[in-house]
């Protein structure tokens, strides 16, 4: 299948320079121009895709070797795109950061190259000037088989900085300079722990003040221009799912738990679930469901409001006491255990499914994982090979020394002794995220066995 659709990368020369403000802005300055815009992220991060997706109204989408492979990757892109007039892809990191010193894998340049994306580079410059040619340059030298298209300056000082900025790159790199974007705190996102905050409502002005200037100091137009002379991609016909009976999945959506890849959602309902969605804060009741799915997010922000709604506590507990199906990533491990604690020692009580306590800590674990099924259950399959990635403050402090676990650790850390997957009754809990792009067995699995246990 040929597709041609315009689409940019908005790469960065490292972390924190400005990719997801340049990339949204220029999402939103899309949309005002009545473009249909879809917004991806590279890598497997769940937060920068909330601004994508609330300035197009439409669901950003991860882009991640690692968690879907190339041919995944390439489904996803063409599978979103079909009725978007542009793509717009945020990278991660720096424009060659992944996961090899040597190569690009799982790098924004890998997907760059796989997608033949032009990139456009964004280039902090607060307390640069010349130099600033010779970060590009730098790029430009490594880039073979990437095409550098253009670069946008950010927190730049004054006009007067910008234009020395400009000339020193399009001198000794010949690549333009495109715009810059002023050192200004009403244009900055803010962050929190795991990373940025995840964009809502509330979030409006400041999202109108990054579009309008981007708007006011990007030659938009050629951006654009550069955007449609991507060439057609050849990409494989997407292999149609088979869906069975219908089965309905609880998802637990809201300001607790969030963590989801679209993807994910997209590929449950082709193979015939309907997803339900419910609030583990705000929520008295489960739905009538076959299986339930909590993700990940920030249960510990939000540990006094989730134990005081005991009668969703019980809800649960009950569902996974009477076999129901229940899948639980990370922030969902957290709530179906004992308590979990804050740094501070303060102790909240959570479900209680699993017999393990958690505890918030000041250390960051991080990357991407691969796992070896273990033991068969009605979600893990013995000798299967999951990939998948972590990404936590907490740590599971204590735990049951008979617990049982699906998943030996071959890369990552897990939950303990290099063991991962809590597994009590028809309950699998995890530290690892699920891309179900690349871990399809899984899902159907999960499908399956959903309506074997209605049966």
């Amino acid at each position: 299948m040929k597709l041609e659709k315009p689409r940019i990368l908005v790469a960065g020369v490292a972390s924190d320079v400005g990719k997801t403000t340049v990339a949204t802005g220029l999402m939103a300055c899309f949309r005002k121009k009545g473009l249909r815009v879809q917004g991806f992220k590279v890598g497997p991060d769940f937060l920068d895709p909330t601004y994508h997706s609330l300035v197009t109204q439409r669901a950003s989408r991860n882009l991640d070797t690692w968690l879907m492979g190339e041919q995944g990757v390439l489904e996803t892109f063409a599978h979103s795109t079909k009725d978007a007039d542009i793509a717009v892809i945020e990278g991660v990191m720096g424009l060659f950061d992944g996961s090899s010193a040597k190569s690009d894998e799982q790098s924004s340049a890998e997907i760059a190259r796989l997608l033949n994306t032009p990139v456009l580079l964004v280039l902090d410059v607060y307390a640069l000037g010349r130099s600033a040619a010779a970060l590009v340059a730098g790029c430009v030298h490594m880039s073979k088989g990437l095409r550098i298209s253009g670069v946008i300056l950010n927190r730049v000082g004054s006009q007067k900085h910008a234009q020395l900025c400009k000339d020193a790159i399009e001198h000794e790199t010949k690549v333009p300079v495109l715009g810059w974007l002023p050192n200004n705190e009403q244009i900055s996102l803010p962050s929190r722990h795991l990373g940025l905050f995840a964009a809502d409502s509330s979030m409006d002005n400041k999202l109108k003040a990054i579009q309008q200037s981007v708007e006011k100091n990007v030659e938009i137009e050629r951006v654009l221009a550069i955007a449609k002379d991507a060439p057609p991609l050849e990409i494989q016909e997407q292999k149609s799912l088979q869906n069975g009976k219908e089965v309905k999945i609880g998802i637990a959506m809201d300001e607790s738990f969030f963590f989801y890849y679209e993807d994910n959602f997209d590929i449950l309902r082709a193979l015939g679930a309907k997803l339900l969605f419910f609030s583990p804060c705000n929520d008295s009741a489960l739905p009538e469901v076959d299986a339930l799915l909590i993700g990940g997010g920030y249960p510990e922000i939000n540990a006094q409001k989730l134990e005081e709604n005991v009668s969703m506590r019980n809800a649960i507990l009950k569902f996974i006491e009477q076999g129901g199906l229940v899948y639980a990533e990370c922030g969902g491990l957290m709530y179906l255990g004992r308590t979990t604690s804050s740094t501070e020692g303060r102790v909240h009580y959570m479900v209680g499914a699993l017999e393990l306590d958690t505890r918030l800590t000041k250390e960051l674990t991080l990357g991407y994982t691969e796992l070896e099924g273990v033991t068969q259950s009605a979600l893990s399959a013995k000798g299967e090979i999951l990939k998948g990635h972590e990404f936590h403050y907490s740590k599971v402090a204590d735990i049951d020394e008979d617990a049982r676990f699906c998943y030996k650790v071959r890369k990552g850390r897990g939950i303990k002794d290099s063991m991962e997957g809590y597994l009590v009754h028809n309950t699998l809990a995890s530290y690892t995220h699920l891309h179900f792009r690349g871990n399809l067995s899984f899902a159907q699995r999960l499908l399956k066995n959903a309506s074997h246990k209605r049966d």
